[in-house]
């Protein structure tokens, strides 16, 4: 286990509590940069998920996309990017994609700035 990465208070928020997340990783700084690396990857793709049922109009979809992505931000303890996908899925459950389009616009914003916020975490001179 290598040293606790500077926790910079500006990144504790009720969007994303750091300090939980750093928990959950048992203070493996190592294994917090593969699980950003890998988040990082598949984000996109995650994204691109819920886009597509939104424009195929599969609430299913929409549903099993938004709870997929949903689980990711609750273990990076990203609670507003949670919040939205939470909302995603909920459509999806009740049979509509109809207005999901803003809450897929606000979790692309919610996954900006947690990304934002790990690469904070992860890098340093060294690392990134």
């Amino acid at each position: 286990m290598r040293d606790k990465p500077v926790l910079k208070s500006h990144l504790n928020s009720e969007r994303f509590d750091p300090e939980s997340l750093w928990h959950r990783v048992d203070g493996d700084l190592d294994l917090l940069r593969e699980l950003t690396q890998m988040f990082a990857e598949e984000a996109p793709q995650m994204l691109a998920r819920i886009e597509d049922a939104i424009n195929r109009r599969s609430a299913p979809d929409l549903k099993k996309a938004s709870h997929k992505i949903k689980g990711s931000m609750l273990q990076f303890s990203a609670h507003a990017a949670a919040a939205a996908a939470l909302e995603l899925e909920e459509k999806g459950r009740c049979g509509s994609v109809a207005g999901a389009a803003p809450f897929l616009k606000t979790l692309r914003q919610e996954i900006d700035l947690l990304q934002e916020a790990l690469r904070s975490m992860v890098c340093d001179d060294a690392a990134c």
